[in-house]
């Protein structure tokens, strides 16, 4: 099992969507959280997905467009979430610097 620790900066990008598909339609915020939520923890299980660049991996969510970014660290047995974002921003923009 890995300890999952989410920065700051993931939290704001996943409370600021939640908030954005509330304002859509009601309970649909929930459903993007939930959804977010049970991908992170997959992530407390396997979190050995897809090796975007450098150490960051990513995890797209399935019914939202929006892809988890994080790092694992094998010997502390930690998944830390760097960020959520847009499958339709330019990751040349929103590459995460470490």
């Amino acid at each position: 099992m890995f300890e999952i620790l989410i920065l700051l900066r993931a939290e704001l990008e996943v409370d600021e969507i939640a908030e954005y598909y509330e304002s859509l339609s009601n309970g649909l915020g929930t459903k993007f959280f939930n959804e977010y939520q049970d991908y992170v923890d997959t992530l407390n299980t396997f979190p050995f997905f897809e090796e975007k660049y450098s150490n960051v991996r990513i995890l797209p969510l399935k019914k939202f467009p929006y892809t988890i970014h994080f790092t694992v660290d094998e010997n502390l047995k930690i998944v830390s979430v760097q960020a959520v974002t847009s499958n339709y921003q330019d990751p040349n923009i929103t590459r995460i610097k470490l």
